[in-house]
């Protein structure tokens, strides 16, 4: 049970919790449950490319205050920039634009592919594809895909909005692993100190798109829910959860790391079914979909287990 006790490296600022790695991540995808029918119920009308800005925006705020840019090489500096832009600015611009096509939960279930992506994408890195792991990603993938073959749940929205949250996934599953690299390499800067750069990468890419997209004219027709809705997706869903979701990455094996990349599925379906009323849902399916999820996550780690 390695993975439970490594909790020493967890970063101390007033951003830390005191939990395992695994429980970081199952934590971070509580919160990201509800995000995305919050995002269609109230943000969907905004331009994508200013909502990803105005996210990030608030993300970055939060973890200026703990930037040490002295301490991190110029080479690194911009290695981290550009991972942000790719995990969080082109992922939010791509994400934020599938909304005009399909529901809440739609979104939610098409990024089921997820933790095929990060295991492919970690075999390319590391030339060895590990057979285990794939094939807990595969359980992982099937456990969403019972939960999306409701009836309800078929691709009743566009495939314009499926290929955009697929650009998306794999956005976010090479900057999260790209992250995972780099910052290994670097031990004596803990994730908070150098946070800020992620952000600030991503911030510059929301910003050519929302210039390009012609989005800051729709600053001043934000309302006042609109606001609140920004500040809590900025501050809690964007800036403390990709902030735990990447340090708990680096903590884990990427088997791990895929198996849990779905679990937000069967949550955030959960939400929007029953809290923002999107559809009917088949609660058959979400138990046996989840369950085979708990399986892909007991592969991973009895495999992680062999592997310390």
């Amino acid at each position: 049970m390695w993975i439970f006790q490594n909790t020493d490296c967890l970063p101390k600022t007033p951003c830390s919790l005191n939990i395992s790695p695994v429980l970081y991540l199952i934590l971070v995808s509580i919160i990201w449950s509800a995000s995305f029918a919050l995002f269609k119920s109230q943000l969907a009308s905004l331009d994508a490319d200013l909502t990803a800005l105005l996210r990030l925006l608030l993300a970055l705020v939060i973890f200026l205050p703990f930037f040490r840019p002295a301490r991190i090489p110029t080479r690194t500096r911009l290695w981290f920039a550009l991972i942000g832009g790719i995990q969080y600015g082109l992922m939010y611009m791509m994400l934020n634009e599938s909304y005009q096509f399909l529901n809440g939960w739609q979104v939610a279930l098409m990024t089921l592919f997820t933790p095929i992506y990060i295991v492919l994408i970690d075999s390319c890195w590391r030339r060895r594809l590990d057979t285990v792991f794939l094939l807990a990603s595969i359980f992982a993938v099937a456990g969403a895909a019972i939960i999306m073959t409701q009836e309800h749940a078929m691709l009743a929205g566009s495939w314009k909005g499926c290929l955009l949250v697929q650009g998306a996934d794999i956005c976010f599953a090479l900057g999260l692993l790209m992250y995972r690299e780099h910052k290994l390499k670097i031990p004596e800067i803990s994730d908070s100190e150098l946070y800020a750069l992620p952000y600030a990468g991503a911030v510059a890419v929301a910003a050519i798109g929302t210039v390009i997209s012609g989005g800051f004219a729709q600053v001043a027709s934000i309302d006042a829910d609109q606001w609140m809705t920004l500040l809590y997706l900025g501050t809690v869903s964007s800036g403390l959860c990709f902030f735990w979701w990447n340090k708990g990455a680096t903590m884990v094996s990427p088997g791990m790391l895929a198996a849990l990349s779905n679990i937000k599925i069967p949550m955030a379906v959960l939400v929007g079914l029953v809290v923002f009323k999107e559809e009917s849902g088949d609660l058959t399916r979400l138990i046996v979909g989840s369950a085979t999820m708990i399986v892909a996550i007991a592969l991973a780690q009895e495999r992680a287990k062999e592997t310390v």
